[in-house]
């Protein structure tokens, strides 16, 4: 029977001289975007959002038009005389605390009396999150995202928020 010695100091040596040649590497996997949908949206069989209205909170509803369709382009338009409107847009004075609401009979309503406590990037972040229902995505309890199910300043399109708009769209 041959007897093995190990030698503690050349085993590790060894090892690390493994580890180095080889490299070292550890990959992250990300989990896989999570998708939320409604069940109805108002994008007419052209596949287009066609709007129309006046509220208060303009150039941040501009800025949320400009987002959702940076990440695809034209599907969200204002209206014109040329095409019907699939969606109204307006401001109303409630007294509580509902900031905003988007039906399925296409009419998309800011409460002003919210709304006005809002900063600005609160509002663009509502107004994103208004698109995002008319465009028939779900909320979700994500912080990040932009259809997240709260308050917040997010402005930017999630994995979540794009991966719920690409399902989205296949439905149109």
């Amino acid at each position: 029977m041959k007897k093995v010695v190990i030698n503690v100091r050349k085993a590790m040596s060894l090892l690390l001289t493994m580890i180095i040649l080889m490299g070292f590497s550890h990959q992250v996997q990300a989990a896989a975007p999570v998708v939320t949908l409604n069940s109805w949206d108002l994008v007419d069989s052209g596949k287009h959002l066609d709007w129309d209205g006046d509220t208060n909170y303009k150039t941040m509803f501009t800025t949320a038009v400009n987002t959702w369709n940076a990440y695809k382009p034209g599907v969200i338009r204002k209206d014109s005389w040329t095409v019907i409107e699939d969606v109204n847009i307006k401001d109303y004075a409630g007294d509580n605390t509902t900031i905003l609401t988007v039906s399925s009979n296409g009419k998309i309503r800011f409460n002003q009396m919210v709304m006005d406590k809002h900063s600005d990037a609160q509002k663009t972040s509502d107004c994103l999150f208004a698109l995002g229902l008319a465009l028939g995505l779900g909320i979700t309890h994500n912080t990040s995202d932009v259809m997240y199910a709260s308050t917040s300043s997010v402005t930017t399109l999630s994995a979540n928020d794009k991966a719920s708009y690409d399902a989205a769209y296949t439905r149109y």
